[in-house]
């Protein structure tokens, strides 16, 4: 069973009671650790044709016949049990028990469905959201981008060169790149129509996030004190993050939306040519299906709460030893429909959107007593170094003096989630290891005591230095480790959320195998894919929340007749 989380999040600032329900969540399922490679092989040889197989390899593309060899054998925990809605045998007629005609179903409610249905009904369109869960899910008050009203209100301007080259740098080329453009090109105008359905107008009370904190006037482009470029985009929304699924279900609502929770999507309908013409969904009196005249809108999420998925599709080592998420709904059931009707998806391992638990640049040492990283990078680049080591995780280490010497870390972008006792709190918590020598600190760890001491004398003498001679973290950021007592604690990465889904054009059109339109068929959010690999670029500030907004909007623009 996946740990509980330690250490502070920056979601525990981002978002509210979804994160109590999602650690709630996160104690009932057992971990399960990967299928023998062997045993897989062997299977393979007696496998359909869609399975090749040779010595000592296998491919295949049905993913449950897939297996992850490993070194090291590591567990494999969703982040709790979810109901699957999604059918894969044919519902029949006689099961559906009420039929509707409408231009479009929008299946979730989280940003990207929010978004997808508001921007469908200011087309004229008859729209109706269907959201599987008993209210829509919001995860985070914030949202980014390069070249809206907002940032122009905050004199920020963006070498947009400099941030593609990120992005296509962050998922090794494996991006389609002709997305990223769109995003650049489009995001200020969706962003500019989203935020013109709030109530509060004053674009004052939309700071950017890293000068929330105690850098109210940084306005560069990037946190240049961070090895790589952690880009200053993300704006905060002036509403509590666990208000805003309702606000917007208000929203809808006041434009004509149709909103049904507790009704999940459960099969895409189709004719004879492929063209989705609709979708049957489970309502309180069983099955029924909406006959859709313009698309069906996937927004469904990403496959959280479904282990089996997981497995499939994501390299043990690459899912987290826990999650942070409430988002219950959230099991695959909206690439399950795509898949079953010939949508093509991201290629295999699917990224997963990583934080480590503990997002201050504390020093941070591996199971064998050595550091590992350099701790001052963005926070997907940091939880994947933790996932690299042996047993998935490491320990971030201060010493008695933390609270006066966390000021040598204090950042635009380490100080906008939270003041700095809360740091200091999670650092020298009840979770964490206290001992007053080092070498009493490395038996709690259960660590080589000498690797342990040699590496913390290391680190001394470079900050004494004001040079790391080792990973290159900013001489001017190191405080040395020095005063009784020692704190050590334990840390996974968090995982947010599954961030690999069905391919799509510009225009949020699902595509085949052929990489051609599936006719009525469009997704939106972390369900659809073609942007992100290994992991999310988190120093591409709040693009996830962005693209969300800007697919939405996006999808209303194509359905109501409009350019993309």
């Amino acid at each position: 069973m996946p740990e509980a989380r330690r250490g502070v999040s920056r979601r525990d600032f981002l978002s509210g009671a979804a994160l109590a329900a999602g650690a709630a969540a996160v104690a009932g399922l057992a971990g399960c650790a990967p299928q023998a490679a062997g045993e897989a092989a062997g299977e393979a040889s007696t496998a359909g044709g869609d399975t090749m197989a040779a010595t000592g390899a296998m491919q295949t593309t049905d993913p449950s016949k897939a297996v992850w060899p490993v070194v090291e054998e590591v567990e494999v925990g969703s982040a709790g049990e979810g109901e699957i809605a999604f059918v894969a045998e044919p519902i029949a007629a006689d099961e559906i028990t009420a039929t509707h005609d409408v231009d479009v179903v929008v299946c979730g409610l989280g940003p990207a469905g929010d978004a997808a249905a508001l921007a469908c009904a200011e087309q004229g369109l008859k729209v109706v959201a269907v959201e599987k869960q008993n209210r829509g899910n919001y995860n985070s008050a914030t949202i980014g981008g390069t070249n809206s009203k907002l940032h122009e209100h905050w004199g920020m301007t963006y070498d947009t060169d400099a941030w593609i080259a990120d992005a296509m740098v962050d998922n090794a080329f494996q991006g389609d790149m002709t997305l990223f453009k769109h995003f650049l090109e489009k995001n200020g105008e969706a962003v500019d129509w989203y935020i013109g359905h709030f109530d509060n107008q004053n674009l004052d009370d939309y700071p950017l996030t890293f000068a929330a904190g105690d850098f109210p006037d940084f306005r560069d482009e990037w946190d240049k004190t961070a090895l790589s470029r952690s880009w200053n985009t993300s704006l905060n929304l002036p509403y509590p993050p666990g208000e805003l699924a309702d606000i917007l279900a208000g929203i809808l609502t006041e434009a004509g939306v149709e909103i049904r929770f507790n009704t999940p999507a459960c099969q895409l309908v189709t004719d004879d040519a492929g063209k989705v013409t609709g979708v049957i969904v489970k309502g309180e009196g069983g099955y029924e299906q909406y006959n859709c005249a313009k698309g069906v809108v996937l927004a469904t999420g990403g496959y959280e709460f479904n282990q089996q998925m997981l497995k499939e599709r994501c390299r043990p080592r690459g899912v987290p030893g826990a999650w942070l998420t409430g988002a219950f709904g959230n099991t695959g059931d909206g690439l399950q429909m795509g898949i079953a009707i010939g949508a093509a998806e991201d290629e295999f391992p699917q990224p997963i959107m990583l934080d480590p638990e503990q997002l201050m640049p504390y020093l941070r040492v591996n199971k064998l007593g050595k550091r590992f990283t350099p701790e001052y990078e963005p926070y997907g680049h940091l939880a994947m170094a933790i996932q690299a080591q042996p047993g998935t995780y490491d320990f971030y280490v201060v010493d008695g003096a933390i609270a006066e010497k966390i000021d040598k870390i204090w950042t635009p972008s380490s100080s906008c989630y939270g003041p700095k006792e809360v740091w200091v709190g999670a650092a020298t918590s009840e979770n964490a290891l206290k001992a007053d020598t080092l070498e009493e600190l490395a038996e709690l760890m259960e660590v080589p005591a000498d690797e342990f001491v040699a590496t913390i004398n290391r680190w001394n003498e470079m900050a004494a230095a004001g040079k790391d001679e080792d990973f290159n973290f900013p001489g001017e950021m190191m405080m040395t480790i020095d005063t009784p007592p020692f704190y050590a604690t334990k840390e996974h990465a968090d995982g947010l959320c599954t961030a690999g889904g069905l391919l799509v054009d510009t225009a949020c059109r699902v595509l085949d195998k052929e990489r051609q339109p599936i006719e009525g068929l469009f997704a939106a959010g972390i369900v659809s894919g073609g942007m992100f690999y290994n992991t999310y670029p988190h120093n591409l500030n709040c693009l996830s929340h962005t693209r969300n907004c800007l697919m939405g909007y996006t999808i209303g623009q194509v359905l109501g007749g409009k350019e993309a």
